[in-house]
């Protein structure tokens, strides 16, 4: 019951970010053979997701509650099955245990409220991982049937869903040695459509679209995605004040569970963590050894398939035989930690994503032109949010009369504007952990994009709107009507982080 209220109950509370409005703005909008072709071009994904939330969208909208209603049904419909599937691998016991944990889990909950595809591939993954240990049980082809069809939906719900499903595969093929004939079909199935996916990861695969990994250390992501397994990602954008801290108690009790796991467990519950535990070391270890040969895709969200493992295998030690009372107060307590961290999210801005929809309310429409500096990854929400028909700059020199520039408060009397003397500082506004400074001239002043992209906002790399143009002129038109020749304005285009 609280893993449905979390996620529906706060489900419209955050505005979108960066991927989000991807998603929105520009995937789903237009035909079915549009948005396929935007994933192909602009996401590094398979379109499972893409193609349910596009019928979606069709009949409820592009809204916030809208939109993630589709994640949040699918991160609560996998409570259920990950129940069902720890009860086939060590009792009913932990069963409950794992289904209560995965519906507190800040993970599982931040996914289960964001329009992208990771709560699908949650979905299925798990769902995978259950008629796989339910065919191991029963070697039914009916069994084996339905691990080739929700592997196969895990496969086009997310490509690191390969290696959660190739350790199963292999395991099905050694276990059916003796009748390889009633796994090979199923098996066959699964590496069809691995195989069918193939030209669009080669479409998908470059730097357009995944470069930005490559900007952040290894080790860096290893930790962070640790920290995110703990306590999701929140606050991940902007990390002030740390969060780590948030991860210490989780970690001390998920560490008291695999030790009840190693010394208080049945042959059974050991055979069941044995299965988990595999799994969850191939999604880590298989694109760990990849990265240090140059295929370096490791990220928190695209470990995900190591979740669910991870989790079962954490309630076979709290739930282990051998320790039953000090495993309950162990997941009793972990449970209510993370029901009071949820809570907390909800209640702290600086554990939410950067709240677009506030900012942009704060700058309001444009009153002349005017131009919007903020950070890269920030400039498309931004851009959806003020729904007036702004524009990218990204060369030139515009003539405006205001200049309108978020940051992190942490910039606030730390850095100052460089904008031409003519431009006047005459208001400043906190919103969440951002400022929006405005900045204001008494005629139409031209400003280079050098120096508005040089304005200090604490990030690392800035990008530029230009909106309130005279509705009766066109790019190029505006850009004559400018005091410098050779100033153009031209139009960006995002790429989605995945």
């Amino acid at each position: 019951m609280f893993g449905f209220a979390i996620r529906f109950s706060t489900l419209g509370l955050q505005s979108y970010h960066h991927d989000e409005v991807i998603t929105v703005a520009r995937v789903i909008p237009g035909s079915f053979a549009h948005m396929l072709h935007e994933v192909k071009i602009s996401e590094s994904n398979p379109p499972l997701y893409y193609v349910l939330a596009w019928g979606w969208a069709k009949v409820f909208g592009i809204g916030e509650f809208a939109m993630r209603s589709l994640s949040a049904l699918f991160g609560v419909a996998m409570i259920p099955v990950a129940y069902l599937a720890g009860r086939e691998l060590a009792g009913r016991r932990v069963g409950l245990i794992a289904s209560a944990i995965f519906a507190v889990n800040p993970m599982l909950i931040w996914y289960s409220q964001e329009a992208r595809g990771y709560a699908t591939l949650v979905f299925f993954a798990t769902l995978s991982l259950l008629f796989f240990a339910r065919a191991l049980r029963t070697r039914a082809r009916r069994d084996l049937a339905l691990w080739a069809v929700s592997s196969a939906l895990a496969l086009c719900s997310h490509y690191f869903a390969f290696f959660a499903v190739a350790v199963e595969a292999i395991w099905l093929l050694v276990s059916f040695r003796s009748s390889w004939r009633l796994v090979a079909a199923p098996v066959a199935a699964v590496a069809a459509v691995g195989l069918a996916l193939v030209p669009l990861i080669r479409t998908q695969a470059n730097p357009a679209h995944l470069g930005w990994i490559h900007h952040l250390r290894l080790t860096g992501r290893i930790v962070e995605s640790l920290v995110a397994f703990l306590i999701g990602e929140t606050g991940r954008v902007i990390s002030e004040p740390p969060r780590s801290g948030y991860a210490l108690i989780p970690a001390l009790l998920i560490g008291g569970a695999f030790l009840l796991l190693a010394l208080r467990t049945t042959r059974r519950e050991r055979r069941g963590a044995a299965v988990v535990l595999a799994i969850a070391a191939a999604v880590w270890l298989l694109p760990l050894a990849a990265a240090v040969n140059g295929s370096d895709y490791i990220e928190p969200r695209n470990l995900l398939p190591a979740l669910v493992p991870l989790g079962i295998a954490a309630s076979i030690g709290f739930g282990a035989s051998g320790a039953r009372r000090l495993g309950a107060v162990l997941a009793l307590a972990l449970c209510a930690y993370w029901m009071a961290f949820d809570v907390l999210v909800t209640q702290s801005p600086s554990l939410q994503k950067p709240d677009f929809r506030a900012m942009v309310g704060r700058i309001g429409p444009p009153r002349a032109p005017r131009a919007i500096v903020t950070w890269k990854d920030g400039v498309d929400t931004v851009d959806f949010y003020l729904a007036d028909g702004a524009q990218r700059l990204a060369a030139g020199g515009p003539a405006v009369k205001e200049v309108d520039i978020i940051g992190k408060s942490a910039s606030r009397g730390r850095y100052h504007s460089s904008l031409p003397p003519t431009f006047h500082f005459v208001a400043r506004v906190e919103v969440a952990r951002y400022t929006v400074s405005r900045y204001v001239a008494s005629h139409l002043r031209p400003v280079s994009f050098q120096r508005l992209y040089r304005q200090p906002t604490g990030f690392g790399r800035n990008a530029i709107l230009v909106d309130g143009l005279p509705a009766q002129a066109s790019v190029p038109q505006y850009a004559a009507l400018q005091e410098s020749p050779k100033g153009t304005l031209a139009l960006g285009r995002a790429q989605s982080k995945g």
